[in-house]
């Protein structure tokens, strides 16, 4: 019988690490058929893969793609770089089982890390309605995780009290609703609203619901750089309570993070981690501010953050957490219309300037407008539709940590790309390519079979993601051929959104969704099982 698909003289590295081999790839409907030296195999179509690899479609463990997946100018970002597979719900996020004024408030609450048009929805949100979003509506995979600030936010609205037994048993239920929908894992975001106000109590009972279906606990933990002791010393006690694998959302492996890996592995704490090949992060401008100040609903934050009195408060600490030429925005929330109405006060006037900010450092900006750097911050979350997008840009002295992050054995590639916006991180238009031609090429840190296992079958084993990640028969054909030589990112702060070179196909469930450089339109993507 005739294979549909020949992919023929590549060098194929299939995921396990193996050293690379000269073959052929067949496939037949939407799995791999046979792989090896195929000879006079017939096929419907045959793609020549001289000088080129041949690897399974990359897996991206973290990253905030499910509704740029919908459509928009970032819909094919992902497959443009070799990515078929996508992690959803990262940090917890998410907007389902809600309730129609809960998801008016996720919403404005998510709007930063989301292009939300396509929700477009006015009632509550089930985790049905939510899935049925994306069937049938996808180019790429994705895979589902527990969202715990939905669930927190679905039984608790914003309280920032730990929750009751009650409290916690209905989250239960809700964890394993998401389960039995074949969630892969609990995700969490520690450091965000409502999901910071948890105990570890509630930590350990909503995951041992996970772990009862095989899955893990993925955290963007409470802790990292200067508090990593506080992040990992729960996120080992979850593991270790919960019986559950833990994997930590982005971490850089400087010494004491790498000591606390190891003191994680003696207590008993199964660890893994993802981390991307940049040396700056993205998240909002709320992130940075205190606690306290982010406590509540988001008219509560703006409430709060209007007050004098409370701005003199937190003044030290935003001057220490916005270092002037290291932070740089992203994106800018419009002007909010009913500005001068409940008790917020007239906007200032630099206000309606806003919309050029893009791509400049706080401090740019600051001196621009002529304001002190607290009424800046505080004045952008008050009369914005929703605080800015930021890049954080490291210290150099940490720059040296990203070569023991990408050796350590227990990592694995996320891009934690976010499509929203003017001018967002470019890890998210450039990850995979940037890291077969800096870390594998010119710096050899790893060689191409290491670093294609951390994007495939690594993540694939690690989060129960079943006949993915490898190239083998009976896998499903989700396959990345790229040419080794020319492959790089393009991206960069000053224009993210440059596409890479060098990806030459990608297949998505035996369908071609990238050919010879250029992409193929089709719902191709599943929601995986």
């Amino acid at each position: 019988m005739a294979f549909d698909l020949l992919i023929q003289n590549g060098w194929i590295v299939d995921g396990t690490g193996a050293p690379r081999f000269k073959g052929d790839v067949a496939v037949r409907g939407d799995e791999i058929a046979a792989i090896g030296s195929l000879g006079d195999a017939e096929a419907c179509e045959t793609v020549d893969a001289e000088g080129m690899i041949v690897c399974p479609g990359f897996i991206d463990v973290h990253v905030h793609s499910e509704l740029a997946l919908l459509g928009g100018p970032d819909r094919y970002a992902p497959i443009r770089m070799g990515v078929t597979t996508q992690l959803a719900s990262p940090d917890g996020f998410s907007w389902a089982p809600l309730s129609a004024g809960q998801l008016t408030e996720m919403r404005q609450y998510l709007r930063t890390f989301y292009e939300d048009d396509r929700l477009n929805r006015s009632g509550a949100m089930s985790i049905d309605d939510l899935l049925g979003l994306f069937k049938g509506r996808i180019p790429s995979n994705i895979a589902l995780q527990v969202p715990h600030g939905s669930i927190r936010q679905a039984v608790l609205n914003w309280e920032t009290r730990p929750a009751s037994d009650g409290e916690i048993a209905a989250m239960a239920r809700l964890t394993r609703e998401w389960m039995e929908r074949g969630a892969k894992a609990f995700a969490t975001g520690l450091e965000y609203e409502p999901m910071r106000r948890a105990d570890l109590r509630e930590l350990v009972a909503l995951s041992r619901v996970t772990a009862e279906y095989g899955g893990i606990y993925v955290a963007h933990q409470r802790g990292y750089a200067d508090n990593i002791r506080t992040g990992c010393e729960e996120t080992f006690a979850i593991g270790v309570k919960a019986g559950i694998p833990v994997h930590i959302s982005h971490l850089t492996i400087d010494p004491p993070a790498a000591a606390e890996l190891e003191r994680g592995a003696a207590l008993g704490a199964d660890v893994t981690f993802d981390m991307y090949p940049y040396t700056a992060g993205s998240t909002h401008l709320l992130l940075n501010l205190p606690p306290e100040a982010q406590a509540g609903d988001p008219r509560q934050v703006r409430e709060r953050l209007a007050d004098k009195c409370f701005r003199e408060r937190i003044a030290d600490h935003i001057e220490r957490s916005f270092p002037p030429d290291r932070v740089r925005f992203a994106s800018v929330g419009k002007p909010r219309e009913e500005d001068g109405k409940g008790g917020f006060g007239a906007a200032p006037g630099w206000i309606g300037d806003i919309r050029g900010w893009e791509g400049r450092t706080i401090g740019e900006v600051r001196e621009a407008v002529g304001v002190e750097l607290t009424d800046l911050v505080c004045d952008l979350i008050v009369h914005t539709e929703y605080p800015s997008l930021m890049i954080f840009h490291w210290p150099e002295e940490r720059h040296p940590y990203l070569e023991t992050t990408f050796k350590h054995p227990l990592h694995m590639v996320s891009t934690d790309g976010i499509y929203a916006g003017v001018s967002p991180h470019p890890r998210g238009f450039g990850t995979y390519p940037k890291i077969f031609r800096e870390i594998v090429g010119e710096r050899g840190w790893l060689t191409i079979e290491q670093a294609v296992r951390k994007m495939t079958a690594f993540p694939a084993e690690r989060f129960g993601i079943g006949r993915r990640g490898k190239l083998a028969g009976g896998h499903y054909a989700d396959i990345a051929v790229f040419d080794p030589l020319r492959i790089k990112d393009r991206a960069t702060y000053a224009e993210p959104r440059l596409a890479p070179e060098g990806v030459r196909h990608v297949i998505v469930n035996g369908r071609f969704v990238m050919k010879n450089g250029g992409i193929v339109p089709g719902d191709f993507g599943r929601i995986v099982q």
